[in-house]
């Protein structure tokens, strides 16, 4: 065994021939650097190269800018795992740019702090444990289920998601359209 080996001791005589054999052919490993970058993988194989990186939340839907994108912005999604940074940075990668994480919703003091001017609703706080995520769209049900299936993985367990409020309704209730089951009525 060399001095250069990475086998342990107890290596045996075939592990430490492949290794001299891989040592003195000096295999050419561009197509694997190639296919482990998001920037040059074939667009077929992203799927896969998103596995290999832990990607948490994929749809094959997407487009390949977006699945691009959603790899390149894996490993910054694990560092900062657990963080509200990081729930904001995964609804971003999937999609949700206008998606706002809210803690601490109710906490505001009568104070005189904040004039009040009918945006902030006083209600009884949430748990400190409790966090809210406000969209300016409107999302179908199947949306909502995608963005409660990336808070799950993305937020701290300890976490509860509250609710998902939307800054502008998608439907007025004038007879314009049939309810297909398809929207909510107003939360999701």
């Amino acid at each position: 065994m060399s001095e250069h080996s990475i086998l342990p001791p107890n290596s045996s005589l075939t592990e430490r021939a492949l290794e001299a054999a891989w040592a003195t052919s000096g295999p050419d490993l561009e197509p694997v650097a190639q296919l482990m970058s998001p920037d040059t993988c074939p667009a077929p194989l992203l799927g896969w190269l998103a596995w290999a990186l832990s990607v948490d939340v994929w749809d094959a839907g997407w487009s390949e800018d977006a699945k691009r994108q959603t790899i390149r912005d894996s490993i910054a999604v694990h560092r900062e795992k657990g963080t509200k940074a990081s729930v904001q940075r995964a609804l971003r990668a999937a999609g949700y740019n206008d998606a706002e994480v809210i803690e601490r919703f109710g906490w505001d003091f009568y104070d005189a702090a904040v004039n009040h001017d009918g945006s902030i609703t006083h209600v009884e706080p949430d748990h400190w444990a409790q966090y809210r995520v406000r969209l300016t769209r409107p999302i179908t049900i199947e949306q909502a289920d995608q963005v409660r299936a990336i808070l799950s993985m993305v937020a701290p367990v300890r976490c509860h998601l509250k609710a998902l409020d939307f800054a502008e309704a998608q439907h007025l209730y004038n007879a314009a359209i049939q309810h297909d089951g398809q929207f909510t009525h107003g939360v999701a």
